[in-house]
């Protein structure tokens, strides 16, 4: 095979590959697509990964630039059999490549460290939200104005109120299962024994999904997560219907309807 053909071969190989890896990519309306924030913490997160992607990409390229370089420029010829001059115990290069990675962490440190400090503090504001995972579905329950809880039924969406910061603990009593609405916040684990907290606020109405993202068993594709962002009086509407939610003016409002029913068959 000549040099010509086995060219193009490779680059007809690496183009196909580049096309199957990119028809697994969504575009950026998919309901779960992290770059599509609907909230103060998805958005603070995105910001933060693409603040570290970026120099991450730089320094990817400069790097193969510089093994291409190396490898055209100093590759063996017929008939040379000298060695290229040798760089071993260059002080000067071998300090400035211990530094230069140095400095580029050290830029990463403010970010992290705020970020860290933001997400462990949940707001004095939040409602409070507990999180229940089972096998295989989720429940939540409310705060009311008594101090006391309401849970609603079992596989109903979490409702919030927009622009509200709200807070999660997350409970489990079976094994470990991991909370994460991708346009609203990061994924929190949710382990047998231990209380973990998060906290998020939704931004726009708007129902949002996510899902179980630690595998808990033959049921874990059937554990989805659905967020209902809605105005105040909706929320307020809703909790205060927990308690009699089998009531018709209930069941009319947030009853779910069944896929058949809302296709209309």
């Amino acid at each position: 095979m000549n040099r010509s053909l086995a060219s193009r071969l490779l680059f007809v190989s690496l183009l196909g590959g580049l096309a199957f890896l990119l028809s697994g990519c969504e575009v950026f309306s998919s309901p779960q697509n992290t770059f599509a924030p609907a909230g103060e913490i998805a958005d603070d997160q995105k910001r933060w990964f693409l603040y570290a992607m970026w120099p991450a990409l730089a320094v990817f390229f400069f790097v193969q630039l510089g093994c291409v370089f190396i490898v055209l420029r100093f590759r063996k010829k017929k008939g040379d059999d000298r060695l290229p001059k040798q760089v071993h115990g260059n002080n000067v290069l071998e300090i400035g490549w211990s530094i230069a990675p140095a400095l580029v962490l050290f830029a990463f440190v403010p970010l992290v460290v705020t970020g860290i400090v933001k997400l462990g503090n949940t707001p004095d504001d939040a409602i409070i939200v507990d999180v229940y995972g089972v096998q295989w579905q989720w429940n939540y329950g409310y705060p009311l104005e008594d101090g006391s809880s309401v849970e609603g039924p079992f596989g109903d969406p979490m409702y919030i109120p927009v622009d509200q910061n709200v807070g999660l603990r997350l409970h489990s009593d079976n094994v470990i299962h991991s909370f994460w609405v991708p346009k609203l916040a990061g994924k929190t684990d949710v382990m047998p024994g231990r209380t973990n907290h998060m906290w998020f606020v939704g931004n726009e109405i708007g129902t949002f999904h996510g899902q179980c993202a630690e595998f808990c068993g033959l049921g874990h594709a059937e554990m989805p997560i659905v967020v209902e962002v809605v105005p105040r009086e909706t929320y307020d509407r809703y909790v205060a219907c927990l308690p009699a939610f089998e009531t018709p003016a209930c069941e009319e409002e947030f009853l779910p309807e069944e896929p058949v029913a809302a296709a209309g068959e």
